[in-house]
């Protein structure tokens, strides 16, 4: 009987098992291969940092947002970020445009000023004759006023108090207008922060009493015009823009109404 390993010659089948030979040489080839590019990616100056940008600058392109971020988190970040400062012609356009909605723009006059806005407001839509107290009519205004400075955060103010030069004789509360004019600059001041929430740090008070007169206090309408309030803003306006708003100023194209309303002849 014949045997299955053996073949019709009668010798043993002596076939070889197993890869042929140059895989041996491929295999260890691709090792050291392996290898090489291990050790060039250890000596890589790859940082965690640099890693986790390119991470996220792929996932950003494929619209993938990481398990560990949140909306939540995308306003916390962006809140960290400081806001580009905002225009110098929008911020006088918004004002007048909330001062319009009131019906209130013939009351407040908006100006050029040296590296930024001023805002004249006249006493007598803000405080009694001798007085420091701001009337409750006036409360709109400053109420809107509060909504613009609330957006500039990185703006500085300064309130400026004004009256004209006669003598304040009817006070029992100031000594003179220099003292008159600070109360009121303070009373704006403190409406602004405590009602209208801007924040106190952005806030100087100047009393100037009758030192910086706008028309001659021999008549009764120049007394008028120099009775006043005024709040400068001054913030990271770009140049070109103050240099435009300047020019159309001296052009008289200027942001806001220029008429005063009816008021007392006392400062």
């Amino acid at each position: 009987m014949a045997q299955y390993n053996r073949n019709r010659g009668g010798k043993q089948d002596q076939r070889r098992g197993g890869a042929p030979a140059w895989m041996v040489t491929y295999g260890d080839l691709m090792s050291l291969l392996l290898t090489f590019f291990v050790l060039l990616l250890s000596f890589s100056s790859i940082t965690e940092e640099k890693f986790e940008e390119a991470l996220l600058s792929l996932r950003d392109a494929l619209g993938i947002m990481p398990q560990s971020l949140s909306i939540v988190s995308i306003e916390q970040e962006a809140q960290t970020h400081p806001r580009p400062p905002r225009s110098i012609e929008r911020v006088a356009r918004e004002m007048q445009r909330r001062l319009q909605v009131l019906g209130r723009d013939h009351d407040v006059d908006l100006e050029y000023d040296e590296g930024g806005i001023k805002v004249n407001l006249p006493s007598q839509i803000l405080f009694e004759s001798a007085r420091a107290e701001v009337r409750p009519e006036a409360y709109d205004v400053l109420d809107t006023l509060a909504e613009v400075l609330e957006d500039l955060p990185d703006s500085t103010f300064e309130v400026r108090g004004h009256t004209d030069s006669r003598p304040l004789l009817s006070s029992a509360v100031f000594e003179d207008n220099h003292d008159l004019s600070y109360g009121r600059a303070k009373s704006v001041t403190t409406y602004l922060t405590e009602m209208g929430g801007v924040p106190l740090e952005q806030f100087e008070i100047v009393a100037l009493g009758p030192a910086q007169p706008v028309a001659s206090n021999e008549t009764e309408e120049g007394r008028l015009r120099n009775r006043r309030v005024e709040l400068q803003i001054r913030g990271e306006f770009e140049e070109t823009e103050l240099e435009e708003l300047h020019r159309r100023f001296d052009a008289q194209e200027g942001l806001g109404a220029s008429s005063l309303g009816e008021g007392s002849a006392t400062p």
